[in-house]
């Protein structure tokens, strides 16, 4: 099998510095060397930079349909109720949605996917073919009353059997997301996580979202039970007196993998016990948490803490698209003192992480799957030292690399 040689002005393998006038070579699917310097065999790939596919830990591809988020933003739970509309009045067939979420994600250069479902049709779609992305999907599951907990149960048991019989190759995972605190009855959190623990599988949970969660949990008071009694679901006996994130947090330290999706609110105590648990990492969704105009999120604070912090879109219900490069983006313009490296990173190896996949992506290391972006540097870049420009607002995706092979 003929290797391909490619040569890029930059290339960001993130396990190690940037490389300047630097050789990919990929064998396969594989990644076979990367190192800087030449090759005469090589493709000249021009004023671009080679880096990791990108790695979106947390989506909802199911709202992949809408032109622009959705509202109003305040307070929370009238977001939700257009959430719940939305899922009510849609009239486009859920595959077709899915389906150009996957799209639009691997043309951004997002090559791995923490996709939250509510049905199994995206498992079935990203498991099709290997022109999909790499993914783990994870079954949402709802219910605060106590009458829906055998049923939400089931789902998950059926969800994961339906993984065994789809045998899925390794490059699709399963997961549980018990939704969030106010949506999910803490009798119900616990056994999904116990499911989870027992079948090995991660899961992801909306977690410090909002301070009205908080209210919510410490004080059973706020929008959430105004929409709770709003839907006739709302008992105060549900909820355990002065309950608080960590009620949430300290089952998922069981796991092998968790996600905290969002954290907008975390404070010291939950930072403080997420040091201790290495297995729960933070997916930040950076313009979604601007969208809804939260306080600064800590991710600089968790990461310096040594907590890993991986990056995801949310959807298009609270995002004008699902392009995690513009995530980064907008890092660097939010946050011009952070290294151009370790945004990458949150966008790449630690998403990689999180879903338990960094020994085969997340980094152009020599074994892991050929899944590359290839960013378009400004052609007016006339020196850009250590690859600072590579977030440029005006650098862009062109094209997208899966398997070994250019799909676009």
């Amino acid at each position: 099998m003929e290797r391909q040689i490619l040569a890029a002005r930059w290339v960001f393998p993130v396990e190690g510095p940037p490389l300047e006038r630097a050789i990919v070579e990929v064998e396969g699917s594989r990644i076979a060397a990367v190192y800087q310097g030449e090759h005469p065999r090589a493709v000249d790939l021009g004023n671009t930079a080679l880096i990791p596919g990108l790695v979106n830990a947390h989506t909802h591809l199911e709202f992949s349909q809408l032109e622009s988020p959705l509202g109003p933003t305040q307070p929370f739970a009238e977001w939700i109720r257009s959430i719940m509309e939305s899922r009510f009045t849609c009239t486009v067939p859920a595959g077709q949605r899915i389906q150009q979420g996957i799209e639009e994600s691997l043309k951004s250069g997002t090559t791995c996917l923490g996709e939250i479902a509510t049905s199994s049709e995206s498992l079935q779609l990203l498991s099709a073919d290997d022109r999909k992305p790499s993914a783990v999907v994870f079954r949402e599951c709802l219910g605060f009353t106590p009458d829906r907990i055998e049923e939400q149960q089931q789902i998950a048991a059926d969800y994961l059997q339906l993984g065994t019989d789809l045998e899925l190759s390794d490059a699709v995972g399963l997961g549980i997301s018990p939704h969030a605190p106010y949506s999910v009855n803490p009798d119900l959190y616990l056994n999904l996580v116990q499911q989870a623990r027992d079948q090995g599988v991660p899961a992801a949970v909306h977690l410090a979202e909002t301070e009205d969660e908080l209210e919510f949990l410490s004080q059973k008071s706020g929008p959430f039970v105004d929409l709770l009694a709003e839907l006739g679901l709302w008992d105060p006996q549900i909820l355990r007196d002065g309950m608080r994130l960590y009620d949430y947090l300290a089952p998922l330290a069981e796991l092998t993998s968790a996600l905290a999706v969002h954290g907008n609110y975390f404070g010291d105590a939950e930072i403080e016990f997420l040091k201790q648990a290495p297995q729960i990492s933070v997916v930040y969704c950076p313009r979604t948490h601007h969208y809804f105009g939260h306080r600064p999120h800590p991710w600089l604070t968790l990461i310096s803490q040594g907590i890993n912090v991986a990056l995801g879109t949310d959807s298009r219900a609270s995002n004008p698209d699902l392009s995690l490069w513009k995530e980064l983006q907008f890092l660097r313009e939010q946050f011009p003192h952070a290294s151009t490296d370790l945004i990458l990173e949150c966008g790449t190896l630690a998403g990689a992480r999180a879903l338990e996949l960094s020994d085969r992506l997340g980094s152009l290391t020599v074994g892991k799957r050929a899944d590359l972006a290839l960013i378009r540097l400004p052609d007016d870049l006339v020196s850009d030292t250590g690859g600072a420009h590579l977030l440029n607002s005006r650098s862009y995706v062109s094209r997208v690399m899966l398997n070994g092979v250019w799909i676009n």
